[in-house]
C-alpha cells in the first residue's frame, strides 16, 4: 500500500507541475498542494467491502486567501485533481463511496502559499441532489408537474426556455444547460420541477450556488429571484406571473 500510495503522489505531483506551474511558480507550493491531498487520503481511508480500502470522497482545500482565489478561478484544476485522484486510487486498490469532489475555502490566518487538506467519507453522493424532499421528488418523478412559461436569463444576454422536469446546469457539454465559464463546475447545480415549482439543488460545486445573494444547497424559486453560479448571473423568471422585484447581487459583499 506504501508503494501505491507514493505512486499516487507521484502522479498527483506531475499533475499539479504541469497545470498549475504558472498559478504556483514556487516548485515548494505545488509539492506542498500535493502531499496534502495524499495525506488527507491516507487519513481517510477505511475498510471497506470484500477487504477493499475505502478512500474518502470530500476532500476540503483551505488556503491562504489570494491562493484560493487562484484555484477557485481554475475549476479545470480541481476537476483533474479529482479525476487524477480516482484514476491513482484505483490503481492503489481503493474505492470510493461516490466521485470525490474538491471543495476550497481561503483561510486568512495561512500565511501565503500555505495549504491546508482534509478529506472525509460522505455517504451522499455529492454528484446527486440531496434528501430535502425524496418522497416529493419520487412522486414527481411518475407525474412531473412543470411550472408553466419557466425560463432563465443566463448572464444578461441568452434565454433558455425551461420545459423539461430535471436540468443540469453547469460546464460540461452534456448538461442541458451549458455555461461555458472555468468559474462553474462541471456539473455545477440542478433544477427540478417539484409540486408544480421548480427548485435548485447545488451539486456540491465548488464555488457554491445563491439565491439573492444566500448561498445555498437547495432552494425553490419564485420569479424574480436572482441566481448565482459562482459569479455567473442567472435570472428566474415565469410568463403570465407578476414578478417580485428583482434583487440586486452582489457575490463579493
Amino acid at each position: 500500500m506504501k508503494f501505491k500510495l507514493s505512486r499516487l503522489e507521484a502522479r498527483l505531483q506531475s499533475l499539479i507541475e504541469g497545470s498549475a506551474s504558472r498559478l504556483f511558480p514556487s516548485r515548494q507550493q505545488q509539492n506542498d498542494l500535493a502531499y496534502h491531498l495524499l495525506q488527507a487520503m491516507r487519513a481517510g481511508i477505511r475498510p471497506g467491502r470484500d477487504g477493499i480500502s475505502q478512500a474518502p470522497n470530500l476532500y476540503t482545500i483551505n488556503a491562504d486567501p489570494e491562493g484560493a482565489k487562484v484555484l477557485l478561478n481554475n475549476q479545470a484544476l480541481l476537476d483533474q485533481l479529482a479525476e487524477t485522484l480516482v484514476e491513482a486510487g484505483r490503481e492503489a486498490e481503493l474505492e470510493f463511496p461516490s466521485p470525490p469532489v474538491i471543495r476550497v475555502y481561503a483561510d486568512p490566518a495561512l500565511a501565503p502559499g500555505q495549504f491546508n487538506v482534509t478529506a472525509r467519507n460522505s455517504r451522499e453522493n455529492l454528484s446527486q441532489t440531496s434528501d430535502l424532499s425524496l418522497s416529493d421528488i419520487a412522486a414527481e418523478a411518475q407525474e412531473p408537474r412543470i411550472p408553466e412559461g419557466a425560463f432563465l436569463i443566463v448572464d444578461g444576454t441568452r434565454v433558455v426556455t425551461l420545459t423539461q422536469p430535471v436540468l443540469n446546469i453547469g460546464r460540461r457539454a452534456d448538461n442541458q444547460i451549458v455555461i461555458d465559464d472555468p468559474r462553474v463546475s462541471r456539473v455545477h447545480a440542478q433544477l427540478r420541477a417539484i409540486k408544480g415549482r421548480y427548485w435548485i439543488f447545488d451539486l456540491d460545486s465548488t464555488r457554491g450556488t445563491f439565491v439573492n445573494g444566500e448561498r445555498v444547497h437547495q432552494s425553490v424559486l419564485h420569479p424574480g429571484d436572482v441566481i448565482a453560479l459562482s459569479d455567473v448571473p442567472l435570472v428566474y423568471g415565469q410568463d403570465g406571473d407578476e414578478p417580485d422585484e428583482t434583487q440586486d447581487y452582489d457575490p463579493h459583499e
